[in-house]
């Protein structure tokens, strides 16, 4: 009887352990329904050759919408690295001014400081693009991205984006 009190006492604690873990891991605040997220954006090499993924926390409402969410990240890839072995890929001072979603195509419209203070050069320009196509396909549903300026296509100096951005893998730097 002892044994089967000890085992079933055993259970009872692993599995409050487990559920605590879960929580932690989580990171749910149950009375502000804030919740701690990784996500990844990607940033540009030393070479201007691919774009090199970076891990962040954000906090968030559980309750976010996906508008909202995506505009976050777009905040932190403005912010730009935090590694100071990878180059930012947009102007700190660009402003998201809008986000919309239609099924799996992504639409945002920035400030006009896109055009403005973009450092321009193909190699700079091919940065942000890829930048912002693996960084914002890294949010569930989203596999195409179009990037706009105050509502007009984007045109830096060398490209000028009429058809969505998709996910480029192989620009992805891996890490050994």
């Amino acid at each position: 009887m002892m044994k089967k009190t000890l085992a079933l006492l055993l259970v009872v604690i692993l599995s409050l352990n487990g559920c605590s873990l879960i929580n932690k891991q989580n990171n749910i605040d149950k009375e502000t329904n804030l919740m701690d997220v990784e996500i990844i954006l990607y940033f540009g090499d030393s070479q201007a050759l691919y774009v090199s993924p970076e891990k962040r926390l954000i906090t968030v409402s559980q309750n976010i919408s996906q508008e909202e969410y995506a505009k976050l990240i777009l905040d932190e890839l403005i912010k730009g690295p935090i590694d100071e072995n990878l180059y930012p890929t947009i102007p700190p001072d660009t402003k998201v001014l809008n986000i919309d979603i239609e099924e799996d195509l992504l639409y945002i419209d920035f400030s006009k400081k896109m055009h403005i203070n973009h450092w321009g050069g193909s190699a700079g320009e091919n940065m942000t693009l890829l930048s912002l196509a693996n960084t914002m396909t890294e949010i569930d549903g989203i596999k195409r991205v179009i990037p706009s300026v105050e509502g007009t296509v984007l045109n830096i100096e060398h490209v000028i984006v009429d058809e969505p951005l998709t996910r480029q893998e192989d620009k992805i730097y891996k890490h050994d």
